[in-house]
Formats: structure tokens, sequence, C-alpha cells
């Protein structure tokens, strides 16, 4: 069956590169986009498509509303929704404190059934139509996500996160145990449908040197599985990992020296990494997922992400609830410019560059679509409205928000209209999610 979607259709391009997105996007004021069986068939001007498309179809208007890729939120906790904004400290106090007594509840069936599909209606209604998620280390909690998103035929990346120590007593397991139901995990879900698996030990903190073995060995067993991790968030942390990895040469070489370090790797944060480990990220091919409101919530850290990317390294965007205050992209978009423009002005008298480093609108937007696909390995799936892509799109009416719409009226450029919807948008002003060409949000019931 043949659908049309009428609006103001942006993307990027297949190509565009990230250090020129200026050459390389598409803005058509009155857009088409033509779906057929979930997937892309066209992209472009409704006066040029409506007149060459013969076959009958069902056009949906939604006149001066935005079309865009579904958003990628690349890290995401599903266990800790309930956990979201509870007073930080830091990080590993807040572990303690909330993250990890939350947890706990997990290995019920019911519970984590019922919380988690609360967790995936907070994506859809942002806008967010492809998540990498990490459950937690019970099985419940595990299967729960990957029921909900076949469910919702929803794109994820997902897997077990265990830990084999420093972690209270109910939430650790041996790595051999670990082993044998990630094992079985994966049989059942890794691509089946839109599901990937991703090995997830926590972190180096709660992993032991046999729980890393088992890790690589898993990715030595199946073909085409993720790994994510964290890595580089705190500064206690990076120093509790320099003392119980003492014969490594720093965080990123306890997961290298393991052989974890490839290009489906996705390293959550990556705050403190010097250009070395950097340059070794991008050799590999692996990814950083930023996650701003993370960052800020519990003092983390300013992340560099102009140094990021002027090392090559692939980054994506994640909300990472429940450190992260917001499911919203834009809301997380919003502090990534911030913090963009503090790093700028911190490193202003000792800059190696030669260039303004804050994030622009168009970078913004390339990380939560094209960008963040191309982190995650799916750029010819999810991210664009290129040809065959699967139609996962978010609508964003900027008339939901008086102000925004205020601030539009007049606005010249694309760049500006961008702009002003990351810094003042959030979830009131997503009108509709789509998966696969079909309506998810608002919910049905």
């Amino acid at each position: 069956m043949l659908k049309g979607f009428r609006g103001r259709i942006f993307y990027f391009d297949i190509n565009a590169d990230v250090f020129h997105l200026e050459k390389g996007y598409h803005y058509l004021e009155d857009g088409l986009l033509l779906v057929k069986d979930g997937k892309v068939l066209r992209a472009g001007s409704y006066d040029e498509l409506s007149g060459e498309v013969t076959q009958k179809y069902e056009c949906i208007e939604f006149g001066d509303s935005f079309i865009f890729p579904g958003f990628i939120d690349a890290h995401v906790h599903s266990v800790q929704t309930k956990s979201i904004v509870s007073y930080g400290n830091q990080l590993l106090q807040w572990l303690q404190t909330y993250i990890f007594p939350n947890e706990k509840k997990f290995d019920n069936t019911e519970y984590a059934r019922e919380h988690t599909r609360f967790f995936f209606q907070q994506l859809l209604k942002n806008g967010t139509t492809t998540a990498v998620i990490y459950p937690a280390v019970f099985d419940a909690s595990v299967e729960a996500v990957f029921e909900t998103a076949q469910l919702l035929n929803m794109r994820i990346i997902s897997g077990k996160t265990w830990m084999d120590r420093n972690a209270p007593d109910c939430l650790i397991e041996k790595p051999e145990k670990s082993l044998k139901s990630v094992s079985g995990q994966i049989e059942k879900w890794h691509r089946k449908g839109r599901a990937h698996y991703a090995i997830t030990p926590r972190y180096a903190i709660t992993s032991s040197p046999d729980s890393l073995k088992v890790a690589a060995s898993l990715l030595r067993t199946y073909e085409g599985l993720y790994i994510q991790t964290h890595i580089s968030e705190n500064l206690q942390e990076v120093a509790m990992v320099n003392h119980s990895y003492s014969d490594h040469k720093g965080y990123l070489d306890v997961y290298d020296s393991y052989g974890l370090l490839t290009p489906y790797t996705l390293l959550g944060h990556g705050i403190y990494l010097s250009s070395g480990e950097l340059s070794r990220i991008a050799q590999a091919g692996a990814s950083i997922v930023h996650c701003p409101t993370s960052n800020l919530f519990l003092g983390s850290g300013l992340f560099d992400f102009h140094k990021t990317i002027e090392h090559g390294v692939k980054m994506a965007i994640g909300s990472d609830v429940g450190g992260g205050t917001s499911f919203s992209m834009l809301s997380n978009l919003h502090d990534a410019y911030k913090i963009s423009a503090l790093k700028n002005n911190l490193n202003f008298e000792n800059s190696d560059y030669n260039t303004f480093a804050t994030m622009n609108a168009l970078e913004a937007f390339y990380f939560i679509t094209l960008g963040g696909a191309r982190a995650l390995h799916l750029e010819n799936r999810i991210g664009s409205f290129l040809q065959g892509n699967e139609a996962d799109f978010v609508v964003i009416d900027p008339s939901m928000n008086q102000l925004l719409s205020y601030r539009l009226d007049g606005t010249d450029t694309v760049e500006e209209m961008l702009f002003a919807i990351l810094m003042l948008g959030n979830e009131q002003i997503v009108k509709a999610t789509y998966l696969m060409g079909e309506e998810v949000y608002p919910f049905k019931v």
C-alpha cells in the first residue's frame, strides 16, 4: 500500500560529510514522503512527486510541521526511568544510592514488562525510533525489552547488562552464568526482525578480567554483535579503573587489550579520553556516545565534541536516562550545544583548533539522525530518507509551543529554524511518530 506524508521535510544526504553539512542536506518547504510496505519510496517536492505518481495513495497532510527521520537515542537505560532526577551527588554514589536498588526490582517478570512498556512509550512520544538500550542483569528485564520492541516493530540494540564485582550481591553474576544466558538470548533475538544484540559489560569497575574474556569470546562466536559499555565518564571512576587495572596503559586499553574495541563498539560518555585514546578509537572504527544531560546532571564533566570528531571518531547522542534528565533528543541537543559552547570558551587560550568549535544546528540534527545511524552502522536502513530505507520518522509541530512558533515567524534560514527547534523544543512539539510507515504515537490506547 502506498502512503504519502506532506509537510516540511528535512534530512541529510547519505553522502553528507560531517565537516561540510551545509552542502549535504535536503530541505523541502512543501515536501512529500512516499512510503510503500514500510520503506521509503521517494522524498521530494510535493508538486513534482504528486504529478508523477499514477498509483492511488492516501496522503496525510501535516501543513507547516516538519518531517524528520526518526531520532536515534544511542545510550539509554530501560531500568532507570523510575530513578530519573534522583538527587545525584556524583556517579558512583548515585549508582549505589538509587540505581542499583531500583534495578533489583527487574527480577520480577510482571514488573519488568510494565515498566519497560512505560519506557518505550516515553521514547516514542519524544520521537525516538531507534534506541540502544541497557537493561539489567536479570533475564526478565532483557526479555521485556526485546518483546516490547518486537510488538512495536521498532529497531533496537540491547543485551544483558552484567556485573561480576563491585556491586550489590543480588546484581552480581558469575561470568560463566552470564555466558550461558547471553548465548541463549543471542540465539533467540539477534537479527530477528529489527533487533540486534549487544554484549554489555557495564563498565570496567564492575567487570573482572574473566568477565571481559567472556565478552570477547562471545564476539568471536557470533557474527555481527555490538558491544556497549561506559568509559571515562567521571574522574573518580577513571581513578578506580586505573587502580584496579594498574597493569594497563589506561581505561581504553582495558577494553582494547581484551579485544573489545571493534567497529561495533559503542563507548558511552568518553569525557576524559586522551588524544591518543581518541586516535585509537578512530582507528578501530568504534563510536563514542555523548550523553549531555547526564553529564551535566551528575556533574561528570564537559565533553569535547569538536576534539572527538577532529580525531575522526564517529559519534552519536544518548539520553542516558536515568542519569540523563530527559528522553527528548531535542532537550539533549540543547544541552550538547551549551556544553560545546562552555568547552569552546575553556579551550580558548590553549586551543589546538583554528575553527569555532561550538556545535551548530546542522551538526546537532546530524548526530541524532544520519550521524547516529552511521555510528551504529545502520545508515542504509535508518537515519535519512534514502530510497529503500525503513520509514521511521517524527513529525514536529512548532505551533504546539507558542514561544517557538513566535520565534520562527519570519525566520530566514534552515539553520536558524533548526537551531530554534533544538533550543526551545521538547516532547511537547512531537505531533506524531511513525515506525515503518505506521503511526505509533499518539498512542491508540
